[in-house]
Parts: C-alpha cells; structure tokens; sequence
C-alpha cells in the first residue's frame, strides 16, 4: 500500500467525499476544488488513491462516493468503471448517472442528480 500516492490522506479523502455526499445541496466538485479541501494538486496523481477507495466502498455493500470528483473539462469523473473516460463514451454516462444516484440514494435522498441531464 505504501507504494499508493497521498496513502496517508486515504482517511481524509474519504471523510470529505462523504462531507460532499451529505452537503445540504450536493453536488460534484472537479479535482482541483476537491485537490484543495484535501491538499493534493489538481493533477494527481488520483487514481491509485481513488480506486482504492472505491473498492472499499464497494466492497462494504456502499455506493463508490468517488463519482463526486469530476474532471473540470467533461464533468464527469476521469474515470468510470475504472477505465479510463476522456471523453466518457455514452455507456459511461449511463454508468455514472447509475452509480451517483446510488450515493444520492444512501447520503442524500431527493437531491437531484448531477450527472442527469448533463
């Protein structure tokens, strides 16, 4: 695990995402808001610290908060499916507009979805 950038803001990482997830008003923050809550650069690296989150998540039985990080040029995640989606094909989208409604669902019925739409 050490081998994982920013391993030691795992914690962190995760109890923001989950701030986001609660907020009164959710709502999708890019990498470079996100980067500043938590004191990482925009560009990363995120991957490894993201996927390892969401595999936690996942492997709970909760929603991948990670959908909550988009890229500031697609507004989706960098990410979906843990391939890579600059641009998300339209699986993706469907995907993402699936899997934040699952967080939306758990943290914060009745939000609206950030991906629908979009």
């Amino acid at each position: 695990m050490e081998s994982i950038p920013y391993i030691n803001k795992k914690a962190l990482i995760r109890n923001e995402l989950l701030k986001c997830a609660k907020a009164k008003t959710l709502r999708v923050l890019t990498y470079g808001e996100f980067g500043k809550r938590v004191e990482i650069p925009a560009r990363g690296p995120w991957k490894p610290i993201l996927d390892l989150i969401a595999h936690e998540e996942i492997d709970e039985g909760l929603p991948d908060i990670t959908f909550l990080i988009v890229a500031k040029r697609t507004g989706y995640p960098g990410q979906i499916g843990f391939k890579p989606a600059s641009p998300p094909s339209a699986a993706q989208k469907d995907h993402a507009i699936k899997e934040i409604q699952k967080v939306i669902d758990l943290y914060n019925p009745g939000s609206a979805n950030p991906y629908a739409g979009a």
